[in-house]
């Protein structure tokens, strides 16, 4: 079924463009005859690490990849103009989200809400270990609450160990989320800074393949990439374990 993956953060720097970029691999690397049709959109002008020069493009099972503007209303528009063209598709948008944004999710922006329904929206939320984080989330959560019913949280152990988020195991919002709600919890594992540097904004499918300008990466980091890879994509797929928010309120009302 056509579904959206958001792909949003508090600010830059968070995690957000590494954690879209190895959910597109991990959609990449389904068999063929399971894997559904991938657009990639990046809304992050100032730092286009997935759709920007050397990043994700068209081709080996990516439909589409286009850099679009979600900070304006004219913006919005033009994305959902993009999604009534592939909704009837078997696919899956993937949208990585610019840094400090908060005011397309504020209401100043009206159509923000309708646009996330229409799009089928499931947001993943890249969490730091700052007070910031989740006060940012929380702000989602009031204005757009029927959208951010269901989502993933990633804690991203770029940050430190998992016992390092203790302000967002104990923060209302988990409770609200993940225990009380529809969210599931996941990790992404730290890089190697160095091997990040390496690979640039080099599709992780294309450094896998044929490692850096068609050379192969040093065994040392070849190794690391291939285990950071595959840890990766284990916890982010647990995005096709959260349902829909509509899906859950059908749930709910056959249950009713």
């Amino acid at each position: 079924m056509f579904k959206t993956i958001l792909v949003d953060g508090d600010k830059g720097g968070v995690g957000k463009s590494l954690a879209t970029r190895a959910l597109v691999h991990f959609y990449l690397e389904q068999p063929a005859d399971r894997r559904p049709r991938l657009i990639v959109f990046d809304a992050d002008h100032s730092n286009p690490d997935v759709c920007g020069r050397e990043g994700l493009k068209a081709g080996d099972g990516i439909l589409s990849t286009a850099l679009i503007d979600l900070a304006t209303e004219a913006g919005w528009i033009d994305f959902a103009g993009r999604l009534e063209k592939i909704r009837d598709l078997d696919c899956r948008v993937v949208v990585n989200m610019p840094a400090q944004i908060g005011s397309a999710f504020d209401g100043r922006i009206a159509l923000v809400a309708d646009v996330l329904r229409e799009a089928h929206t499931v947001p993943v939320w890249v969490l730091s270990r700052t007070r910031e984080s989740i006060t940012a989330l929380e702000h989602r959560l009031h204005h757009l609450p029927s959208q951010y019913r269901t989502g993933l949280a990633v804690r991203n152990l770029f940050f430190g160990g998992p016992d390092k988020f203790v302000l967002w195991d104990t923060s209302p919002a988990r409770k609200k989320l993940i225990e009380a709600g529809g969210w599931i919890e996941t990790e992404l594992p730290e890089i190697n800074d160095q091997l990040l540097v390496m690979m640039g904004r080099r599709p992780f499918h294309e450094v896998a393949r044929s490692g850096i300008d068609n050379q192969p990466l040093p065994l040392g980091y070849r190794l690391a990439f291939n285990t950071w890879l595959r840890r990766a994509v284990g916890a982010l797929s647990k995005i096709e374990t959260v349902q829909l928010a509509s899906a859950l309120d059908s749930t709910q009302t056959s249950l009713g």
